[in-house]
């Protein structure tokens, strides 16, 4: 809903200096539509008879009127939210039997003098699907798929303050900066109808195990049909080094519900909240002492897992140093503050509480918690923080994702993902600040972990500040969706300030019930901020709000800067070329005035398909055909080529096409290794590829309609990130000598069948240097170099010979931290981190561009958000991936900036 300033403050003025004339009503009812479906966001204003009885049926009576477009026989009952005098029933969608992935539909009643009345519905129905229900592909095929591909894919996203490495990633979806998924299971679930066009029948796998070192657990959808990956959804809700109020940790004594066992022992088993039925509905607290954490990801307890306990009632410092008493204590008051909002328990039906306290990783303190779908999981904490479990704001925030996960279920991306955090904070620092007593006056009371550290201070010690005053269009973190699952951390305060600006003005209650409200009866899974306060704003209409309170929250989102269009607010210096896109694996190439690119549906939910288009803009066109997994295209200017991943798991494919698309797409190979690199010139074509057989890493070329020919096929050596141009295939050569790794360009002549390798650059500190990303140009080719292990690149060039070697960035203390790095015949350009210790946008990875000929490297855009991977054209053409307007965009310009 847009907020009409004008309207609200002639209400607001009539209100305060004529207290005898009368506010004017609500407008007319109000329908809000919604882009790809009939059935509308948001219906508002209404004022309807709804029939008496269940609420379920009063629901769908009133949604066959034919204005929502939809089919209430294909709506499943969730849950009916009863607050006072009102009613919601929230519906899942169900298409052919099958539940619709993040399809929610509500219809809110109110109840007046005995008589129900409809005031408002809305949601997501999808009114275009059409979807055969019978699978392809078994249950067990699709595990596989989602075991072997799926779980890679989340080992190469990054984290906050992670980047890029040189080169391109290792495969489909998997960079070389971590290692793959390690240790992973996969169980089958349901068929789901994933929403893209007319509905992609899917299983939904869901994955457990490790990944670059942390707990992996995510929800894998494979289409049932074809077999293709579709995407993943993480479960697990991080946070970093955070801290509150435990009371044990921090010399309190607090009283537990406890348990005493028939053995006279004495257990963390709550059994005395309302909850509690005689079956079900207890809060119980176990001790893993000191397991490690990816034995306890997913559903239900490890066997041999005991709950904390005690010889006698009193649970001694044991328990206070492992966090079983915060732990237990802190989930009955997170009990207790939900069901003050009406809410038993964390699924709202009085369901079991489950916390797991004192784990490990690898053996060494496990500085973190997380909700993992079904329980909290606890860090037992270290020389520099207590245990996890000690600060109450941890405790209630990743609860809250427990009770958000049995309500709205916001899915855990961009800026769903950041709203669903958003809650989390509000929450968890309600819940702190209510128990304890802390006025919100309090300085530290909108700290979230504050008081987690052993050492460090309240505001040196908190993850995020939720009176930290940012705002949309100012200080959204411009992050790709390869960082941060696009910044649901990073900008989460931008949404979780608007309600706590909100609890500050009009009190703790009283905001609680607004927030609560919002998420439960009329938030959906893939909100956007704008949808957040569509749905905050009709919560307070629900409430009864008077117009100056109405007009409180909606100065608050005002302040924060979260209004219809805030993206377009941001100020860019580039053109874009394609927006919003979605595919984590996207790399752009450029040659001549022509781009190609891989990308998946606005929610990401689409295999890739590979697009082309031109740099001075138009519409872009689909290359690729049939049910394939596209990825990583290249193009010379005239075709493209790209690698796709056959449905039955056994064969990888090389793909060429014009990009007048006026042939179809040619199949160049077919194997049953990896293709992880290509590039194409002419009628040559290059790949690398992981061959199983040897455990190498080889680079092949096939010209024309000739055989294909492995470049590196002399044993020990294997070859990396191939770059065509001028009939000279320019590659990464690596060997082992002396024990250590060795690595420099080589440059094969495809005519001639020669090759010379250039003279390795020397290392410092008894260590070989590191190259990465040749790139073959004219008369040259360029590549960066490590020479001293320090993760900082410089840019070398040598003569299409291999002789010449000359630095055109000198490596060295101040050479740039690299992300990526491309060149033309002009200008190398490397993304690099800038300078700086924080966090933000000014911080994050940017484009720098430099004569080939060698001088200082330049800013090449002021967008202020992540710069990433990117490819050089003509002259000073960059097309780059950028996230500085809110979702990830393909966007370019043709010149260096002057100054930023």
């Amino acid at each position: 809903m847009s907020w009409r300033p004008i309207t609200l403050a002639a209400a607001l003025c009539a209100a305060l200096f004529f207290p005898g004339v009368a506010v004017a009503e609500d407008p007319p009812p109000e329908v809000e539509n919604r882009a790809g479906t009939r059935a509308p966001a948001e219906v508002r204003g209404l004022s309807e008879p709804a029939q008496a009885g269940d609420p379920v049926a009063a629901a769908r009576a009133h949604l066959a009127d034919p204005r929502y477009h939809l089919d209430p026989a294909e709506l499943t009952p969730l849950r009916t939210v009863v607050d006072g005098r009102d009613e919601t029933v929230r519906f899942a969608q169900r298409h052919r039997g099958l539940p619709v992935f993040g399809a929610h539909y509500l219809v809110h009643f109110r109840t007046d003098g005995g008589q129900r009345e409809v005031v408002g519905a809305g949601g997501r129905f999808l009114t275009e699907l059409s979807v055969d229900p019978t699978p392809s592909v078994t249950a067990d095929t699709a595990a596989r798929i989602a075991r072997g591909l799926m779980s890679r894919s989340h080992g190469a996203t990054q984290s906050p303050g992670q980047g890029h490495t040189q080169g391109r990633a290792q495969g489909p979806a998997q960079g070389p900066a971590q290692g793959p998924a390690q240790d992973v299971t996969a169980r089958t679930g349901e068929l789901v109808v994933v929403p893209r066009g007319a509905g992609v029948l899917a299983w939904h796998v869901v994955l457990s195990g490790r990944a670059a070192g942390r707990p992996l657990l995510l929800d894998a959808y494979v289409d049932a049909r074809s077999g293709r990956p579709l995407f993943t959804v993480d479960r697990l809700r991080y946070e970093g080094p955070v801290q509150g109020s435990g009371q044990t940790a921090h010399g309190r004594t607090v009283t537990l519900n406890a348990y005493q066992r028939a053995d006279g022992a004495y257990e963390l088993r709550d059994r005395g909240r309302a909850m509690w039925n005689g079956t079900t509905g207890e809060i119980l607290t176990y001790d893993a002492r000191g397991g490690d954490v990816f034995d306890y990801l997913g559903s239900g307890i490890p066997p041999g897992t005991e709950l904390a306990r005690s010889a006698t009632p009193a649970f001694g410092p044991e328990h206070t140093d492992s966090g079983a008493v915060d732990a237990h204590w802190g989930a009955g008051q997170v009990y207790e503050f939900y069901r003050g909002l009406g809410r038993d328990g964390l699924d709202g039906q009085g369901g079991t509480m489950h916390s797991v306290v004192n784990v490990t990783i690898d053996g060494e303190p496990f500085a973190n918690a997380f909700w993992d779908g079904t329980k909290m999981i606890y860090g037992g904490g270290g020389p520099d923080y207590h245990s996890f479990a000690a600060s109450l704001d941890v405790v209630g925030h990743e609860m809250t994702h427990g009770v958000i996960q049995h309500s709205a279920n916001l899915v855990y991306l961009g800026q769903s993902g950041a709203i669903n955090e958003g809650l989390a904070d509000y929450f968890g620092n309600a819940v702190q600040v209510d128990t304890l007593g802390i006025p919100m006056s309090d300085p530290n009371a909108s700290l979230l972990g504050e008081d987690l550290c052993k050492t460090l201070p309240p505001t040196e010690c908190a993850g995020r500040d939720l009176g930290d005053g940012r705002v949309a269009g100012e200080d959204y973190l411009g992050v790709t969706i390869t960082f941060d699952n696009g910044g649901v951390h990073l900008n989460s305060t931008i949404f979780s300030g608007v309600l706590w600006d909100v609890r500050e003005r009009l009190g703790g209650r009283k905001a609680d019930k607004l927030a609560y409200k919002a998420l439960t009866e009329y938030m959906t899974p893939l909100d956007d901020f704008t949808d957040g306060r569509r749905a905050v704003e009709s919560a307070a209409r629900a409430l009864g709000w008077s117009a100056r309170d109405r007009l409180t929250v909606a100065l608050a989102f005002e302040r924060h800067g979260i209004r219809p269009g805030w993206e377009r607010t941001i100020r860019t210096d580039s053109r874009v070329l394609i927006d919003n896109i979605t595919d984590f694996n996207a790399i752009p190439d450029v040659a001549g005035d022509r781009y190609v690119i891989s990308n998946s549906s606005p929610d990401g939910a689409a295999p890739p398909w590979i697009l082309t288009g031109r740099l001075r803009g138009g519409k872009p066109v689909t290359l690729s055909e049939g049910d394939r997994w596209n990825y990583y295209p290249a193009t010379d200017g005239r075709q493209a080529v790209w690698a796709s991943y056959d449905t039955a798991q056994t064969s990888f494919q090389i793909h060429a096409r014009p990009l007048d698309a006026s042939t179809p797409p040619r199949l160049v190979y077919q194997a049953p290794d990896l293709v992880t690199e290509l590039d194409v010139a002419g009628d040559v074509i290059a790949w690398q590829i992981f061959e199983q057989a040897s455990g190498e890493t080889e680079i092949w070329i096939k010209r024309g309609d000739a055989a294909p020919v492995k470049v590196t096929a002399a044993a020990g050596v294997s070859g990396y990130q191939p770059s065509l141009n001028g009939g000279r295939l320019a590659y990464v050569r690596v060997w082992e000598e002396d024990g250590a790794l060795h690595s420099t360009p080589a440059i094969y002549d495809v005519a001639a069948g020669t090759e010379v390798v250039v003279p390795e650059v020397p290392g410092t500190g008894g260590l070989p240097s590191d190259s990465a990303m040749p790139i073959m140009l004219s008369r040259y080719v360029a590549w960066a170099v490590d020479t001293d292990a320090d993760g900082r690149y410089g840019i070398m060039r040598a003569a299409a010979d291999g002789t010449g070697t000359t630095a055109v960035v000198p490596d060295g203390p101040a050479a740039p931290q690299p992300i990526w790095f491309h060149a033309n015949d002009t200008r190398v350009a490397i993304g690099a981190w800038p300078e700086g210790d924080t966090l933000e946008n000014a911080t994050l990875p940017k484009i720098y561009q430099a004569p080939l000929t060698g001088g200082p490297l330049q800013r090449y855009s002021c967008n202020r958000g992540l710069q990433d991977y990117f490819s050089a054209g003509e002259g000073g053409t960059i097309a780059w991936l950028d996230g500085t307007a809110g979702d990830t965009d393909l966007v370019t310009r043709d010149r260096a900036a002057v100054r930023c």
